[in-house]
């Protein structure tokens, strides 16, 4: 969901102009004597965060205001998954407005987001990442400043209640497409010595959405989200752009150390998370490419159980994806892509791969109650096709074959100690539709995703659904935006 234009500090370029004018006329300075601020980002973006074109605007006081609101009904049937219900039907609604004021060097700015779902009982898969009734997840202020590291730079500085979208949104990320939104608790600076290069840092506390019960969760129940020393995440992401001509290049360590408290259990988590990635986007007449590897290691428990014996973990990760843009007025994009995630092994070392709080829906597909594909224990493949033939419409369709990255460990809920199930899950095709009936206010989209289910799925112990051969999921939203 998202109320006009949005774009952020990290990793795309935004519109100074007005709020440097407005800082100047005020307090009677240079324009250069300001940085841009970055802007609420409210759960409202249509987009990937970041993008220019989902900035919402700012009046020349230096204010934004966004709002919207989504309401999307999904089903699914001849889901696999163990404890849940096979088939379901789920109606969500999403509603959030954002607001952010900083004509000059401070900006303060706030953020609620209320995520419901209706008409859900025992066995659904909605839980904690669907419903998040009357939250605050963006509570902030900010100062930016120009040329404090010599000409041209720029520095910020965040301090309080965000989100945080870094880099290709596969660790850390606002999800666009879930109905909450990942919070984050403490304090980031953001330094760019030249256009080129930029570097954020942050010491965060994520923000535990809340309530945990399912009882609760199915009665939309208000409770405010809690966040301590006890799960805390720092790391640094560093990006060059125009590494060599259109290549960009990010490298990023994130570390994540969590501990069990009096009021939640955890894996207990010491991550050490080393990402580096190089990229070029599209664009009309040209390839397009996104390489990416991740290496994990510390220490985990394979489970929240009390009894979980403390592992080293040693985890990876590896993206790759090209396209060729195709000139014209369909804006045609044709590309290879290939996911894989490691998963556990018999053995000493934990080896399941953990995508912390990375967005799913870009790269594996839906997410909500079909959630069939994560960034764990996965080895697929495919091709894509989208187009964009105008303002109006979007379209996205992809196939991909699935394989288990290891055929012990856990896919879509279901394992086989064992490995005697195989480790091929099947085929999955999948899509997006987008129409905007009122350019930039309304939007109607639709999310589509046909798995049809291989050895694994079939033959995996616990697994339901098994006279349905095929997973299938459909979802409409209606999204309006002020």
């Amino acid at each position: 969901m998202h109320a006009q234009r949005r774009y952020v500090w990290k990793g795309r370029s935004v519109r100074r102009s007005s709020i440097v004018a407005g800082a100047a006329l005020l307090l009677g300075l240079p324009a250069s004597a300001f940085a841009q601020s970055p802007p609420a980002s409210p759960a409202s973006s249509t987009e990937k965060p970041g993008k220019e074109e989902t900035a919402p605007k700012q009046d020349a006081n230096g204010l934004i205001l966004s709002a919207s609101t989504r309401a999307r009904y999904e089903t699914v049937t001849g889901r696999p998954r163990p404890d849940y219900k096979a088939s379901e039907d789920a109606f969500t609604v999403r509603t959030g407005i954002a607001v952010e004021y900083g004509p000059g060097p401070f900006a303060i700015g706030a953020e609620l987001i209320d995520s419901r779902a209706y008409d859900i009982g025992p066995g659904t898969l909605i839980g904690r990442d669907d419903v998040n009734a009357v939250e605050l997840p963006q509570l902030y202020a900010k100062l930016r400043l120009n040329d404090a590291l010599g000409t041209g730079s720029k520095v910020a500085a965040q301090g309080g209640r965000f989100l945080l979208n870094l880099g290709s949104g596969r660790l850390i990320a606002t999800d666009e497409y879930r109905n909450t939104v990942n919070g984050f608790t403490g304090l980031r600076v953001d330094l760019e010595p030249d256009t080129r290069t930029e570097l954020a840092l942050f010491y965060v506390l994520p923000q535990e959405h809340l309530p945990d019960s399912a009882r609760e969760i199915r009665r939309n129940k208000v409770v405010l989200d809690r966040e301590t020393f006890d799960n805390v995440l720092f790391g640094a992401h560093f990006q060059r752009k125009k590494l060599f001509g259109e290549t960009q290049a990010e490298l990023a360590w994130y570390r994540l150390a969590e501990h069990d408290s009096p009021r939640r259990e955890t894996a207990d988590r010491r991550l050490h998370t080393l990402d580096a990635r190089l990229f070029r986007e599209g664009k009309a007449g040209t390839i397009d490419y996104d390489l990416e590897g991740v290496y994990q290691f510390g220490r985990a428990r394979p489970s929240t159980e009390p009894d979980a014996i403390d592992r080293a973990v040693s985890a990876g990760f590896v993206h790759g994806a090209a396209g060729y843009t195709f000139a014209g007025p369909l804006k045609a994009r044709l590309g290879l892509f290939y996911d894989w995630a490691s998963g556990d092994r018999p053995g000493g070392r934990y080896g399941r791969f953990d995508t912390l709080f990375g967005s799913r829906r870009d790269d594996l597909g839906p997410s909500g109650t079909y959630a069939m594909l994560a960034r764990e224990n996965i080895s697929a493949g495919g091709v894509r096709f989208e187009a964009k033939p105008g303002k109006r419409v979007e379209a996205l369709a992809d196939y991909r074959a699935v394989w288990l990255a290891s055929r012990f460990d856990e896919f879509a809920g279901l394992t086989d100690e064992t490995g005697r199930s195989g480790n091929f899950a099947g085929h999955q095709i999948e899509g997006r539709l987008r129409f905007w009936l009122v350019p930039d206010h309304l939007r109607l989209e639709t999310n589509f995703a046909l798995l049809f289910k291989g050895r694994f799925l079939k033959d995996a112990p616990d697994a339901v659904g098994t006279r349905s051969n095929t997973v299938r999921f459909l979802e409409t939203n209606l999204q309006v935006t002020f």
